[in-house]
């Protein structure tokens, strides 16, 4: 009796402990809350996916993981709209070879932009070494792991011990906790052998959106600091796409600046931290940004103090140019963002520099409660002004749509729970400078540190997988369709829109090489592009397509489909003219 219950319990905990490395990485990914794959399948990635349920209908019950599949390099982006959306992470998946190198340009940005993703990529067997094998990814190959080794040098994981699978993986999981992109490697002779239950010491404790709490030593020298400090000077506040993050920043950004009395400017992506009626907002800086946020910056001496919100002195933003400030306060809960330098943008100030770390909400919320009874004198802040601009914009040639008023005309027509994404292209440089402020019913997305063309489709598609019940958009040029056009067909029953800014060239270069090389050509610029019909395209793929007429007659009859539900995704095209100068683009003089 007793040989038979100890034979019979041996079975049970065989079914329950057996489990491949695959199994076991799916498993553990699903307790850190990542139901979705993105990707294609084939080769490396078969016997990992084969434990994977293929995606059927959009709103899915959101606990089973299944695959999304759909070309690797909009798969590569989809993690990171994902998140943007949701706050949750997701996975995108690829084979060896060139289908590796098409996901990972989603992975860079990922890295330059502090968003955590995971990239599951396959390695060729370790026997095959010397044998030549297909897609060769070892050292005589593609080198792949040395290659995202490099890239992401505490970030990249080669899952080549069953007995440390476990250790390696909690690992991965605090990368992600700090707002960093992981690359999962997998040979697969390590991850095809069973991994026994008995051998786990402990059990992942899961991906954590964010760590709450404030650093008490940091914050307390801010309260012990900052008051004198601030006696008798101007305060700037820049809000950094890190503060984006946190649902209650634009409302705690008001009241931050009407306690500070302070004038505040913020990035591309810092301005979905910022209300759009905060009296104290004076507009996007740096790429496409606004005249009066421009001057203000440019203003900032040796007598001033700068408070950042998640600093990110990118190229966009401050055009390699330091913080002139006698003193620079940076409010942060990243220990490691891209640009750092041992946690820190000390290099990037000329005056002293000071860190409060801890979660930005919590940190202004306790910082409005203390400050607003310690006021010291300080210069009245900057008036406000409805017009945040002072250039003469020139309207664009005939036929063509004028993008200052499709921009203003889009602004007075979003609807709540909208996302969207700006592409690569002129999208991403003149809307900011036309709005000015951000609409408290869209959230709008750049991925512009890496800087890859079409990546904002994949952005919305991952957007729309996390947040199906939303309307999300992407703004792409006709120079960045080139590169997405094959993936139409596997997103038409999302319903998502893209409107296509259509010049016939690659516009950004257009508009800069005159400035750059003016001694040269235009046949030298090499920026015209062939006509596409992008309408019949979409048609083919099985999504709906219209165009915008130059005067805009149809755009109220455009908007309104758009938020048509259940209708399949849908392409707009929209006539532009390359020589209608908006935004500004001062990176055109370090080139």
């Amino acid at each position: 009796m007793t040989t038979n219950l100890a034979v019979e319990l041996a079975s049970d905990l065989q079914l329950v402990e057996s489990r491949t490395g695959y199994e076991f990485l799916i498993d553990t990914l699903k307790s850190w809350r990542v139901r979705l794959y993105a990707g294609v399948t084939g080769g490396g990635v078969i016997h990992l996916l084969k434990h994977i349920e293929p995606m059927r209908v959009l709103d899915d019950d959101g606990q089973t993981p299944a695959f999304f599949q759909i070309g690797e390099y909009v798969a590569g982006f989809i993690p990171l709209g994902y998140y943007l959306a949701s706050g949750e992470v997701c996975a995108a998946v690829a084979t060896t070879g060139a289908a590796t190198r098409l996901l990972t340009c989603g992975l860079s940005d990922a890295k330059l932009h502090n968003i955590p993703a995971i990239y599951l990529i396959p390695l060729s067997p370790a026997d095959t070494r010397h044998r030549s094998p297909l897609q060769d990814t070892g050292p005589e190959g593609a080198n792949v792991a040395a290659q995202l080794k490099a890239e992401l040098p505490t970030g990249a994981f080669v899952l080549d011990d069953p007995e440390r699978l476990e250790e390696q993986l909690e690992q991965a999981r605090r990368q992600l906790d700090q707002g960093a992109p992981v690359a999962l490697l997998m040979p697969p002779e390590a991850l095809g052998k069973v991994v026994r239950e008995a051998e786990r010491r402990s059990h992942p404790s899961g991906y954590r959106r964010e760590t709450g709490g404030i650093e008490g030593t940091s914050f307390a020298r801010f309260c012990a600091e900052f008051p004198g400090q601030c006696a008798g000077r101007r305060v700037i506040v820049l809000a950094g796409e890190e503060a984006a993050r946190y649902p209650e920043m634009p409302n705690l950004t008001t009241r931050f600046c009407e306690v500070l009395q302070a004038p505040i400017v913020w990035s591309t992506n810092g301005a979905n931290a910022v209300a759009r009626d905060n009296p104290y907002g004076f507009g996007y800086l740096g790429f496409g940004g606004n005249d009066r946020a421009t001057q203000l910056w440019n203003s900032i001496g040796s007598d001033d103090i700068v408070i950042t919100l998640g600093f990110f002195p990118d190229e966009y933003t401050l055009n390699f140019s330091d913080v002139s400030a006698c003193v620079t306060w940076n409010f942060t809960n990243l220990t490691a963002p891209y640009g750092s330098v041992d946690g820190e943008f000390r290099h990037r100030v000329q005056g002293e520099y000071f860190e409060v770390r801890g979660a930005l909400d919590e940190v202004l919320t306790k910082m409005i409660s203390i400050l607003k009874d310690v006021q010291p004198l300080r210069p009245p802040a900057p008036a406000f002004m409805v017009n945040l601009n002072n250039r003469e914009i020139l309207p664009p040639r005939d036929g063509a749509v004028d993008i200052v008023r499709f921009y203003r005309e889009l602004d007075s027509q979003w609807l709540p729970d909208s996302i969207a994404f700006d592409d690569v292209c002129l999208a991403y440089k003149d809307r900011q400078y036309v709005t000015q402020r951000p609409h408290p019913d869209v959230r709008f997305h750049s991925l512009y540190r890496g800087s890859a063309m079409g990546g904002a489709i994949g952005a919305a598609i991952g957007a729309k997988l996390a947040k199906p019940d939303a309307t999300v958009f992407a703004f792409t040029g006709d120079g960045c369709f080139r590169l997405i056009a094959g993936c139409l067909a596997e997103a038409r029953s999302l319903g998502i829109v893209l409107f296509v800014l259509d010049n016939g060239s690659f516009g950004i270069v257009a508009q800069g090489l005159p400035i750059i090389l003016p001694e040269h050509s235009l046949s030298r610029y090499h920026s015209e592009l062939a006509r596409i019909d992008f309408g019949s395209m979409a048609r083919a793929c099985g999504w709906s397509s219209w165009e915008l007429a130059p005067d805009l007659a149809n755009l109220d009859e455009i908007m309104c489909e758009c938020y048509r539900p259940n209708r399949p995704s849908m392409l707009v095209e929209v006539p532009i003219d390359a020589e209608q100068m908006v935004g500004q683009n001062p990176r055109l003089h370090n080139l």
